[in-house]
């Protein structure tokens, strides 16, 4: 498929952000900052500029609005971390200077009361807890304030890990929002992937580097014992844990759980801690996974980011770029044209529609980065300009 069907595309869900009503949600993932991350991306590569377009800038004064309004909501998901976390990335691309975004330096004391909140509570969550607000104080390392902040949720980080079976350490953590149930869980999106994800981060600033060198090594060895892997199985991880997995022993294929976001997390940190088994084993996965191409099969029910054929292409395309192994770009490729097979006029959004069960109302409308358009428009960005791809550093994934 030539660039130019790509291209149309973007094009199409660009029209579509142009316009898109503002929610309340001003957070990254699930919000408005989203929008406002695709569109910025879109002007550095489509149009050559790498300047805050009036309609970013309306986005921005918008969430700002709904700050001032009393919007309390604090996670990197829905909330005020997302849009900071936007504020610093459009800083670092030199499309906002560093007086455009002092206003975070008020917000950063709620943030950080919020955030130690969270992790006594044991919600660590990065998509709705502690870890997502630490990634926003992560990419504002160069602040007085935050080393602080950064090193007391390494304390309650540390305080919370509880000693299991091999030296290694595992986190107790909320696995249903709606009845409470609480258990383990090793994903990248709510588990303790996302942990082993800001250790990398922490270690890779020269941040307390022995003690983040230990609790991260303890945490990789808790993720190898989750393997389940035996001849034809599906997957090598089951969704949550061994002990949290109902029997089912498999999982997904997707950013959000499984193998994909485990097994990379696993590479990043091969690389900063120079562990070759630990590489061998990430690349066995996931040369494992390049192989998983029945939709049905892998749970692939539409184009997002966060579990559908968008979100397998980038990280795909990732690997490749990290790598060098080809096994990888072509994989990327396959689920790139799976997207777009998906591309359908059936009244979504630039033709895409977000999967939803029955119960939750059917297949919907979204513009959003994790499950709508502006996610599925990024990608296709990235695979046209591929070093351009700074902005996926929200899904722990650069």
């Amino acid at each position: 498929m030539n660039d130019a069907k790509y291209i149309q595309v973007i094009e199409n869900i660009h029209k579509e952000l142009m316009t898109s009503e503002l929610s309340e949600n001003i957070g990254l993932h699930a919000g408005t900052s989203g929008v406002a991350l695709f569109l910025a991306y879109y002007d550095r590569i489509m149009l050559g500029k790498n300047e805050i377009s009036p309609r970013v800038m309306e986005i921005l004064e918008h969430n700002i609005n709904q700050i001032d309004s009393g919007n309390g909501q604090h996670t990197i998901c829905s909330g005020i971390a997302g849009f900071g976390w936007l504020c610093e990335h459009l800083r670092k691309l030199r499309m906002l200077n560093r007086e455009d975004i002092e206003f975070l330096d008020d917000l950063d004391p709620f943030l950080y009361e919020r955030m130690m909140i969270d992790i006594r509570e044991g919600n660590y969550d990065y998509l709705h807890g502690a870890l997502g607000v630490g990634m926003y104080f992560l990419s504002r390392f160069d602040k007085k304030t935050v080393p602080g902040y950064l090193n007391d949720l390494l304390v309650e980080l540390e305080k919370s890990a509880i000693p299991c079976e091999n030296d290694a350490v595992k986190w107790l953590s909320v696995l249903d929002r709606e009845t409470g149930e609480k258990g383990y869980n090793i994903s990248l999106s709510h588990g303790m992937s996302s942990i082993g994800a800001l250790l990398i981060r922490l270690y890779q600033l020269n941040f307390e580097t022995k003690k983040v060198n230990r609790l991260l090594v303890k945490n990789i060895m808790y993720i190898l014992d989750q393997i389940t892997y035996t001849q034809g199985s599906l997957s090598y991880f089951p969704s949550r844990s061994k002990e949290n997995s109902s029997g089912n022993c498999y999982s997904r294929l997707g950013w959000c759980y499984g193998d994909l976001g485990i097994a990379h997390v696993l590479l990043q940190a091969s690389d900063v801690l120079k562990n070759k088994d630990w590489e061998n084993t990430a690349l066995l996965i996931l040369r494992h996974n390049c192989n998983r191409r029945d939709l049905s099969e892998n749970a692939i029910l539409d184009a997002g980011l966060c579990h559908g054929s968008a979100g397998i292409s980038h990280i795909f395309l990732n690997l490749c770029l990290n790598t060098n192994i080809m096994e990888f770009r072509e994989t990327s490729d396959y689920w790139l044209n799976i997207t777009m097979q998906m591309e359908q006029n059936n009244g979504g959004l630039a033709g895409f529609k977000a999967w939803r069960t029955e119960e939750y109302g059917g297949p919907v409308k979204s513009d959003l980065l994790l499950d709508g358009i502006a996610g599925i428009g990024l990608v296709l960005l990235s695979y046209l300009k591929n070093n351009e791809i700074y902005w996926d550093e929200c899904l722990m994934l650069s």
